[in-house]
């Protein structure tokens, strides 16, 4: 008898220190460090589906954000950031021009050179462009869905948010969209109910943004040529900056910015590209025209290009840049040509089969 009760009375213990543990895991408040440091949780910051939503201004603001604006007629809410938020957009327009497609895109493209290849293994190595989790913007119940849309610093890239909660006329929205829009490092520990958010190091961007563009300092006009091409077969307004003398980067700078580091469009893309003629000017000099298919899906014309590549120094360090822009084509360049032809009506050629 003795013997059934201290084995009942062990149960009943267990059961309790059992039950002591879970609520104590359970009813543990949620804590949240931002850049290594806890702040206070914002009222109404709750969990669903393993996602923390936050409030969107308490984010933003917690991240840089230097202004945050809500227009209730069209549901829009447009934030500006510090300016890291635009250099970690030119580095990821690096990243895209420098990646390797697939073989029968890549064999349409430019070909990268040995530093343009290894500028883009640096990038690699970067937490930027190495995300360990696929994140999570859509949460799956269909009854947290409000559409809003979100603007950082550019009205060129917007994002419609679909799983939105409004509490008390605060947003609220899944904590991945942080790493989305802002470019922070996020992690959420549910054992320990605790919240980590990280920003990006503006020091450590701008380290990789000079690293990546020593790396692309082109050895001879014709690298230069077929880095300038890439840029506009892959959209990257980076790529195009980066052979471009001082002086046409100040031209350009605004206004590829604006268009976060990204040109053209989907359709139409920059097809093959072909030098047409090859000039020597001088023994520092070469003048390139270039031509190219525009291609739809269906169709295509044909685009020309024509520029001035010199040996100059930049920055201590000698190499080839654009230093002329005689026409360039103002659908995908980042800057307009000094001469434009005459606008002649677009006359499609069908695509090849």
């Amino acid at each position: 008898m003795k013997k059934a009760w201290a084995i009942l009375s062990i149960l009943v213990t267990m059961l309790i220190l059992g039950s002591v543990e879970a609520y104590a895991s359970v009813a543990s408040p949620l804590t949240i460090q931002v850049n290594g440091s806890t702040v206070a949780t914002p009222p109404g910051i709750h969990v669903v589906n393993g996602q923390v939503m936050v409030p969107i201004r308490w984010a933003a603001e917690q991240l840089g954000a230097r202004s945050i604006k809500w227009d209730p007629k069209t549901r829009d809410i447009f934030i500006q950031t510090e300016d890291v938020t635009d250099k970690i957009a030119k580095l990821a327009s690096y990243n895209r021009a420098l990646e390797t497609y697939e073989a029968s895109k890549e064999a349409e493209m430019w070909p990268l050179t040995e530093n343009a290849k290894k500028a883009w293994l640096f990038l690699q190595n970067q937490p930027l462009f190495h995300r360990d989790h696929e994140l999570v913007l859509n949460l799956p119940d269909s009854s947290l869905k409000r559409v809003i849309s979100i603007t950082v610093n550019r009205e060129y890239v917007s994002y419609a948010v679909n799983s939105a909660e409004n509490h008390n006329g605060h947003f609220y929205i899944p904590m991945d969209w942080l790493e989305q829009l802002f470019w922070a490092d996020v992690q959420y520990n549910k054992e320990t109910n605790q919240l980590f958010i990280q920003a990006p190091n503006k020091a450590e961007i701008e380290q990789q943004l000079a690293a990546v563009e020593d790396a692309l300092v082109a050895s001879t006009p014709e690298e230069a040529m077929k880095l300038w091409g890439r840029g506009e077969q892959t959209r990257s307004g980076a790529l195009q900056y980066a052979v471009l003398s001082p002086e046409l980067r100040k031209k350009a700078e605004e206004r590829v910015r604006e268009k976060n580091w990204t040109t053209g469009g989907s359709s139409p893309w920059v097809g093959p590209i072909t030098v047409k003629e090859e000039k020597k000017l001088s023994e520092t000099a070469v003048e390139y025209t270039v031509t190219y298919p525009e291609i739809t899906s269906f169709g295509s014309t044909l685009g020309t290009e024509k520029f001035i590549i010199e040996k100059l120094t930049v920055d201590g360090k000698e190499g080839w840049f654009i230093t002329r822009l005689l026409y360039a084509n103002p659908y995908y360049s980042i800057i307009p040509g000094e001469t434009q032809p005459i606008e002649e009506e677009i006359k499609w050629s069908p695509l090849p089969e």
